[in-house]
């Protein structure tokens, strides 16, 4: 009963946060004309960008940020932590907190800047309101890091209070774009017919099926424990066979629409750095999309080593007293975890690279097949968070349930 009174709790709680974030994007920003806004906003990699951030860019809303700000911060601050452990561990929860805080407000303003460089061509006349240009760019910038920061605080709110954590606000943009995926077209929309609608479900439900299969397979690393009969031990290290989750995908088109961005800068022009840009970080040509694959496969193996931490783990086993048989702890310990994750890793990403590249390469010949790279990416990013929301529901129905006697 315990445990049910505490789950309604938790439920309640995180659909009343996503209420208010549903709200928020919603609410326009009072800076821009949306009869102006351009019809180019709703394109498909700027759907699958909010949809993997869980904000808006089809119009600049209070929220329209989502979770970029909160995700990117948290991914370069696990980054950090992970290059120096000794240091970032002598710092006080606070502090990091602090510290987190900061380059989420940083990431807010950048991000900002560039969306709101965006839709520079609605914003309003400055002379109706008898402002200036800087004034209301200063004015949007803030509005929207603003909305950025507060969603990144009903997050925290969520981690403690709700279920799923973070990850939760972006599913109800999962669920809702999903179709859009499939309409909208990189340049306009097409038209899906009724069999290629029923060998599409045919793939999802086979795609669903391996997705999980592979996400639930790991590799275990055995290790003996110190005073334990080896016959009754059964501890190992588990490496899920895809490590790196789906963080690839949620940043993966992030970073390759950045130096996109520099070219809202008009003094680039027609230069050799723009057509650099427009080849390389197209989805229109093979470079583009071999770059994109490149982006996620680097990105899969980083998050690998985010999510399973071979320095964390060898410290702990030398701690404890455990070992891995024949190797010796320490950084031995390490450099043997680190070369079975680099294995797993290598595995796990080409899948994420295959299911995201093939379907590019042939839309550069049939527009609809590339539509489903996006299509596919959003279905994983929905499984693998509806399996940890899954995973927190049980583990909150059974904690309370243990007996040592």
């Amino acid at each position: 009963m315990k445990n049910q009174k505490e789950l309604i709790q938790r439920i309640v709680a995180s659909f009343f946060l996503l209420f208010i974030v549903e709200i928020g994007k919603h609410i326009q920003v009072p800076f821009f004309v949306s009869e102006q806004i351009p019809e180019e906003s709703t394109s498909l990699i700027l759907k699958f960008l909010a949809t993997s951030t869980g904000g808006n860019f089809t119009v600049p809303t209070l929220f329209s940020l989502g979770m970029g700000p909160y995700m990117t911060a948290l991914i370069i601050w696990t980054t950090i932590s992970m290059i120096d452990t000794e240091s970032i561990g002598n710092l006080s929860t606070k502090r990091i907190g602090y510290i987190q805080r900061c380059l989420t407000l940083l990431f807010a303003i950048l991000q900002s800047c560039a969306l709101v460089l965006k839709f520079r061509s609605s914003m309003i006349d400055q002379k109706a309101i008898g402002g200036s240009i800087v004034l209301l760019f200063l004015g949007a910038v803030l509005v929207l890091s603003a909305g950025g920061l507060f969603v990144a605080w009903l997050a925290d709110i969520n981690i403690d209070k709700g279920i799923g954590g973070q990850s939760l606000f972006i599913v109800p943009g999962l669920l809702m774009n999903i179709p859009a995926m499939l309409i909208s077209g990189q340049t306009e929309s097409v038209h899906l017919s009724q069999n290629f609608l029923i060998g599409l479900v045919m793939l999802t439900l086979v795609f669903i099926y391996l997705t999980l299969f592979l996400y639930s397979a790991e590799y275990r690393i055995n290790i003996e424990r110190t005073g334990i009969d080896s016959r009754f031990n059964n501890s190992y290290i588990p490496i899920r066979l895809l490590p790196a989750g789906a963080m690839p995908f949620m940043f993966a088109v992030t970073v390759f629409s950045m130096p996109q961005l520099l070219l809202l800068n008009e003094k680039w022009g027609d230069t050799g750095f723009s057509n650099f840009i427009t080849t390389y970080f197209s989805f229109n040509n093979v470079r583009g999309v071999f770059t994109y694959g490149l982006i996620l496969y680097v990105l899969g193996y980083g998050f690998s080593f985010i999510n399973v931490r071979p320095y964390d783990i060898a410290k702990n086993l030398k701690e404890t007293g455990d070992y891995i048989l024949n190797v010796a702890p320490g950084k031995q310990t390490e450099q043997y975890i680190w070369k079975r994750l680099s294995t797993v890793a290598l595995l796990g990403n080409s899948y994420l690279v295959i299911i995201s590249m093939i379907p590019l390469l042939i839309g550069l010949q049939n527009q609809i097949i590339s539509n489903l790279a996006f299509y596919f990416g959003s279905i994983f990013m929905l499984i693998i968070i509806l399996e940890t929301i899954t995973n927190e529901i049980r583990f909150l129905f059974s904690r309370h349930t243990y007996r040592i006697f």
